[in-house]
């Protein structure tokens, strides 16, 4: 990536300071001067050879993610390491952020517990008066808390840990420094092996090998503090020493801007053209809000995935009669119109598409990007953008995310002790036109229940003072029909005044053409089917034939799955078309072990699935997936990253993405529940279901409940 492109800031503010070379003897020392008050270091300070040469690679691994290279003093005396820190800090005194990356010996002063510094003319630690000769980090951090700007302070030095303690009893909206350790304040750092990790971790940062997600403007101190102790194990580890054990203050939650992701592009003139997924992620966190996931509604409106592309066409089909009654309900005023909407139905028969549809087509930014894949659909069921829009994916959420998340998207300014339900219930109701809050996968949410009874029913039923009824907002939510554990929801949606779209109640005849339409429109864009339009149309009637008939619910994404297979039998004759049908794969599992049969399947794509399969939560993270996938490699053997990385491309269709909220990396899942069955049942292949006995199993079993990562 060319300096041009990287997203600094034109004033970062970055040194690192390396001593290598120490005043070995001061006249007038004697040992008769000891006494009790003395640094326990009684010793001068042996060179390190190490600090010049890691001092350069630091200077040149932050220059790559960096807008310029940062200062680098050598060998500094202490008049300099002073003038230029405080430089530094009236620098930072109106704002901006610096980082500060020291290589040197440390110790600390009896009595005050201070971490200090050594610079090359420090006098030696066996003298009383040395204290007046090294570089106070309490000191430094204390006059830093006077800045408005913020610091980033990397200590490779012994003792470093008791560089944190200053920062301990600021409170975090009030903190400007921020402090990663090479080793805790009892502690030795060896041999550099802090700042060669440091080096490690942004040369990984460079090439793209960090996973740090695409739409994260820079990378998070969680992050990197981890990354870097992890790589400092591994250097104390190859080195046959023990462990040197990386620390920091708090760093959670972190939003100063010191470490920019080389791999966030800035300009969404290139995401309007829909080249890729990664556009289009950059273009709605830049333009519309991080908190949409735009994966999840992109890719339901679409009908297919979008990770490796966005398309330039959207295959919505068969649902047109409940999305022409969607935006019937939108067009009503409040006079007239439901406020509460409940799109149900059981798992893929296509409640995230409709949603997805409508977000696409409501939302004033996101309409702009989407334009060329929302024109697919006729514009009798196109929904008009709307001034407000929120759109919550709620999966795997508690209340105060939601209530967040709407409140950003819809632009509230927050009140000084934070959103409450009812704070925002009242803020939505006091927007001078009414917005469109949209809530996804209720059901799979962490907090189902609260956001239901405590949120969502206040938004539908919100009174003005004077006793009429009136919308504080319109309220679409899709959820799975659990009404046992949501009976309030069930009761409000019920409502003769509110409005609820079963999709389960369908015509299968309907059903039967719609899946027609859409398996015929995806193979068309397919080399194998593109000029073959007699077989195209075979090959797609009977497949949905087979699918309305077999499949239990989840017709549309079995049918997305199918193509692949279709494409790839390539069938021509009659008889080679009712083969490719009589084997088309009907449950998810089968789907996969098609496509893990092939030849060309890639060698890691069955142990980084297995390894998903065991994941918890919202996903892994790819170095994770790196630890965990040599337990199902027939050979033990450890992928690389390149490895990793390319077997996930090739697995794509069957994985979803997450941002981790804590470190801001890419979190890889399975995209259904049978999937992390059936992998956790045979993780390694070879004997167990065969893709025929798995082709036409009941629907009834695994993968029948909710969707969601175990």
């Amino acid at each position: 990536m060319a300096r041009d492109d990287l997203p600094g800031k034109a004033d970062d503010l970055a040194v690192v300071l390396s001593v290598s070379e120490f005043q070995l003897a001061h006249a007038g020392a004697s040992s008769e001067e000891d006494d009790e008050e003395d640094p326990p270091e009684r010793s001068t300070w042996g060179k390190l050879e190490f600090a010049e040469h890691l001092g350069e690679l630091v200077v040149e691994r932050w220059s790559g993610v960096l807008a310029g290279p940062p200062d680098h003093l050598h060998n500094p005396d202490y008049s300099a390491v002073a003038g230029r820190m405080n430089r530094l800090l009236r620098d930072i005194r109106d704002g901006g952020d610096a980082i500060v990356h020291v290589l040197s010996h440390g110790l600390i002063e009896p009595g005050s517990n201070e971490l200090c510094v050594v610079a090359t003319d420090s006098l030696p630690s066996d003298h009383r008066d040395v204290f007046e000769t090294v570089f106070g980090i309490t000191r430094f951090l204390t006059q830093a808390r006077r800045c408005s700007g913020h610091i980033l302070l990397l200590l490779d030095v012994c003792h470093s840990g008791a560089g944190i303690d200053p920062t301990k009893a600021i409170t975090f909206a009030d903190r400007r420094a921020f402090v990663i350790a090479a080793c805790p304040s009892k502690d030795q750092a060896w041999d550099g092996r802090f700042s060669q990790a440091v080096s490690d971790v942004l040369r990984g940062l460079a090439q793209g090998h960090s996973e740090i997600h695409p739409s994260e403007r820079f990378v998070r101190l969680t992050w990197f503090k981890d990354a870097v102790h992890k790589r400092v194990q591994q250097l104390s580890t190859d080195a046959g020493h023990p462990v040197q054990e990386v620390v920091s203050s708090d760093l959670y939650g972190l939003v100063t801007e010191f470490l920019p992701n080389p791999w966030f592009r800035e300009d969404p003139s290139e995401v309007l053209n829909l080249k890729n997924y990664w556009d289009l992620q950059e273009f709605i966190v830049g333009n519309v809000h991080e908190s949409l996931d735009v994966h999840h509604y992109m890719s339901r409106a679409s009908g297919r995935d979008t990770t490796q592309q966005a398309q330039s066409t959207c295959h919505f089909k068969g649902r047109e009669a409940e999305l022409e009654r969607i935006r019937a309900w939108l067009e009503k005023g409040a006079e007239e119109g439901a406020t509460l909407c409940v799109i149900t139905g059981s798992p893929g028969v296509g409640k995230s598409a409709l949603l997805g549809v409508v977000v696409c087509c409501a939302h004033p930014q996101l309409v702009k990007g989407l334009r060329p894949v929302m024109q697919s659909i006729p514009t009798r069921l196109r929904p008009d953008p709307r001034s407000r829009v929120a759109a919550v994916h709620a999966r795997g959420m508690v209340l105060s995310q939601v209530v967040d998340t709407v409140a950003a998207q819809l632009d509230l300014p927050p009140p000084p002790e934070g959103w409450t339900t009812q704070k925002l219930v009242d803020a939505v109701a006091g927007l001078a036109e009414e917005p469109l809050i949209v809530v996804d996968a209720l059901d799979e949410a962490m907090e189902s229940v609260q956001i239901s009874v405590e949120l969502l029913l206040p938004l539908a039923n919100r009174e003005n003072l004077g006793g009429g009824r009136r919308r504080a907002c319109q309220l679409l939510v899709g959820v799975r029909p659990y009404w046992d554990k949501l009976p309030h929801l069930a009761e409000a949606a019920g409502d003769p005044r509110q409005s609820l779209v079963n999709l389960d109640a369908v015509d299968r005849a309907g059903l039967r053409e719609a899946l027609t339409d859409y398996i015929g429109e995806m193979l068309s864009e397919t080399d194998t089917y593109l000029t073959r339009g007699e077989e195209r149309r075979m090959v797609a009637k009977g497949a949905a034939e087979r699918i309305e008939s077999h499949a239990e619910g989840g017709e549309f994404l079995k049918a997305q799955l199918s193509v692949r297979y279709l494409e790839a039998a390539a069938p021509v004759t009659e008889e080679e078309v009712e083969r490719a049908l009589s084997g088309l794969p009907l449950t998810f599992a089968a789907l996969l072990e098609t496509q893990l049969s092939e030849e060309r399947t890639h060698p890691w794509a069955r142990p980084v699935l297995a390894a998903l399969a065991f994941s918890a939560g919202s996903g892994m993270p790819a170095d994770a997936i790196a630890d965990v996938a040599p337990e199902f490699h027939p050979w033990k053997a450890r992928p690389t990253r390149a490895d990793v990385r390319s077997a996930l491309d090739h697995v794509a269709f069957y994985l979803r993405r997450d941002v981790d909220p804590t470190y801001g990396t890419t979190l890889y899942r399975l995209f259904h529940q049978e999937l992390v069955e059936h992998l956790r049942c045979h993780p390694r292949g070879g004997p167990g279901p065969s893709v025929g006995s798995l082709a036409d199993r009941p629907e009834g079993g695994p993968g029948t409940g909710p969707v969601k990562a175990s």
